[in-house]
C-alpha cells in the first residue's frame, strides 16, 4: 500500500569500483596472447616438423596470350600437420575454457585474476553465467574487429564500459 504521491522506482543501480582502461587493456591482451601460449606452442612444434624437409616447386607455363603456373608441395610430415591441428584446437580449448567457463563462473579469466580485476553482472555483482559470458566474448570479437572504438569507449563512459559490455548489462570492476 502507498501513500498518495508515492511510486515506485526502480532501485538506484550500486556503483562500483570501477577497473582502469590500462588494466582492462593489460588483462585483454594477457588473455588473448599469453594464456593460450601452450596451445600456440604446440601447434609452431606440430608446423616445424610437419614442414622440415618439404619442398616446393612452381612450373609456369606460357603460351602466346596466357601464363599459367602451378605449384607442388612435397615431402609433408602427417604427424606434425596432425601436431599442428591439435595444438590449435587446444588453443581454443583454453580461450573457451578461460574466457566463458572461468570468468563466467568466478568473474576473473586468468588475466583478470593476476591484474585484480573482474567482470560482473552490473545489476548486483554476480558473475555473468557461462552463457551470457559467451555473448560477451562473441560481441567483443564482432565489435573489437569492426570498430576499434570499441576499446576506446571506456575512457569516456562513466562506467568504464565498451559497446560489448554495455549490451549484456556488465561491468569490469576492481576484484575485492
Amino acid at each position: 500500500m502507498t501513500m498518495a504521491g508515492q511510486g515506485y522506482a526502480a532501485p538506484p543501480m550500486p556503483i562500483w569500483p570501477y577497473a582502469s582502461w590500462w588494466s582492462r587493456v593489460g588483462a585483454y591482451l594477457l588473455d588473448r596472447f599469453v594464456v593460450p601460449l601452450p596451445g600456440l606452442i604446440v601447434a609452431g612444434i606440430g608446423a616445424l616438423v610437419a614442414f622440415k624437409d618439404s619442398s616446393s616447386t612452381t612450373t609456369t607455363y606460357s603460351g602466346d596470350y596466357y601464363s599459367e603456373s602451378s605449384s607442388e608441395l612435397t615431402g609433408v610430415n602427417g604427424a606434425g600437420i596432425a601436431l599442428m591441428v591439435a595444438g590449435f584446437l587446444l588453443t581454443l580449448v583454453i580461450l573457451i575454457w578461460n574466457v566463458v567457463f572461468r570468468q563466467g563462473t568466478t568473474g576473473q579469466s586468468v588475466a583478470k585474476k593476476w591484474l585484480g580485476i573482474s567482470v560482473v553482472r552490473e545489476s548486483d555483482g554476480r558473475p555473468l553465467g557461462p552463457g551470457m559470458a559467451f555473448v560477451r566474448w562473441l560481441l567483443l570479437w564482432i565489435l573489437g574487429d569492426t570498430c576499434f572504438l570499441n576499446f576506446l569507449w571506456p575512457l569516456w563512459d562513466s562506467r568504464h564500459r565498451c559497446w560489448h559490455d554495455m549490451l549484456v548489462t556488465s561491468v569490469v570492476i576492481r576484484a575485492r
